[in-house]
């Protein structure tokens, strides 16, 4: 029987305060006990993992991962050589302290079920599969190909244009296993053919995608960087805003209304102007973005709109998934306290996992957890780098253990 205690600071992510000195016990994959120091507990003879000056938090949640492997794929542009590269990424993503990432590529479908079998370790995947876009939209990356070849090839994304094609592209992601489904609502930073407030689908495309993935059992998540097609998107009825650049008081209302959520990203569209040798029409995008953004959150904040964690991260040299907990420091720049930051990637983001079981350390939960060096209350920065992040534990399976 795999049963053992951790004993520490608690942050349990929910709405008990937090425990100066206590102890997790962890039998088979769930949490049994969370509590004040037990004489009961410390003289049964169970293994005990401590870290001084240390932390205990749930298990890290990334809403907005990119499991692309290219940085790991040996500079090929082969599929199979990617997906390969992203098998062995998923170990780096546990090492900085996530157990949980909801995916926006094809290749989280397979890895997804890889983990699941066990025949891979790494965090749970919730897949999207494939981006649905419009031709000359954010996601049509190579305006050389023809729509048709584009589909065929591409792996991140796939062109939709119509109602029917809107329903079709719906359909086959959830026949390849998707669980939900990502759009892209407006233009981006990172697209050559369209600007950041362009509207991408019409009203009627929007009512039908998010009306055939409700059919699926599933929910839409809607890229926005323009404001005028966030809007549109939450009157369709998507569940989730990813990133958020550029909201007025119209949308966050509305968004208040649905019960929506915000996946930040800030991390990134605070970094990328920053990037050297950007073509100059993509660094012109993103200083232009990385201001509002910062503001988009802080009235999200205010109106009290759920805010979950997302990195857009792709572990390149500039997205390392080492890194990912740089996410943290991002939303307290954006206003959010160390507390708010931590549930974002925790509490709230196992909202948009639909996992009940995760995000906070309760009994009877699963027991997904990270022991941290440093109290993240008065220093946010120590849940950066993997290097801080000592012990993580999956399901009560111990997976990396540096104490």
């Amino acid at each position: 029987m795999n049963k053992y205690l951790l004993k520490g600071m608690i942050i349990t992510a929910s709405d008990r305060p937090v425990i100066d000195s206590g102890l997790v016990l962890i039998e088979n994959d769930r949490i049994h006990y969370v509590g004040p120091i037990s004489d009961d507990l410390l003289s049964s003879g169970l293994p005990i993992y401590e870290l001084n000056n240390g932390t205990i938090l749930p298990g890290f949640i990334d809403c907005h991962a990119h499991l692309t492997g290219s940085e790991n794929a040996g500079g090929s542009k082969l599929f199979g050589d990617q997906l390969l590269g992203a098998a062995y990424q998923l170990q780096l993503i546990l090492e900085a302290g996530f157990t949980s990432v909801r995916d926006m590529s094809e290749a989280g479908l397979y890895l997804s079920r890889a983990v699941d079998r066990e025949h891979l370790t790494g965090p749970r995947i919730l897949p999207g599969g494939k981006i649905l876009g419009i031709t000359s939209g954010h996601v049509d990356l190579d305006p050389s190909m023809t729509k048709e070849i584009f589909n065929q090839h591409n792996h991140l994304s796939r062109l939709v244009d119509g109602v029917d094609e809107c329903i079709l592209g719906v359909r086959e992601q959830f026949r390849a296993g998707a669980k939900f489904i990502k759009i892209c609502a407006t233009g981006g930073v990172s697209s050559p053919t369209d600007r950041l407030d362009d509207v991408q689908f019409s009203p009627e495309e929007l009512r039908a995608i998010v009306s055939e993935t409700k059919r699926h059992d599933g929910y839409v998540a809607a890229h926005c960087t323009g404001y005028e097609g966030a809007y549109q998107a939450l009157l369709a009825g998507v569940s989730s805003i990813e990133h958020g650049v550029f909201l007025t008081e119209r949308e966050i209302e509305l968004m208040e209304k649905l019960d929506a959520t915000l996946v930040t990203t800030l991390s990134v569209s605070l970094g990328v102007a920053k990037i050297p040798g950007l073509p100059k029409w993509m660094a012109d995008k993103a200083a232009f973005c990385a201001e509002a953004n910062l503001k988009s959150i802080e009235l999200i904040r205010k109106a009290g709109v759920r805010i979950a964690l997302g990195t857009d991260y792709s572990n390149s040299k500039n997205s390392s998934y080492h890194h990912l907990g740089n996410e943290f420091i991002a939303m307290t720049k954006a206003g959010l306290t160390p507390m708010e930051a931590i549930k974002a990637g925790t509490k709230n983001a196992a909202h948009l996992m639909r996992n009940k079981e995760l995000g906070t350390l309760e009994v009877d939960k699963l027991a997904d957890i990270v022991l941290v060096s440093g109290n993240p209350l008065s220093d946010i920065t120590c849940l950066a780098g993997a290097e801080n992040i000592k012990m993580v534990i999956k399901n009560g399976r111990i997976l990396k253990n540096n104490l």
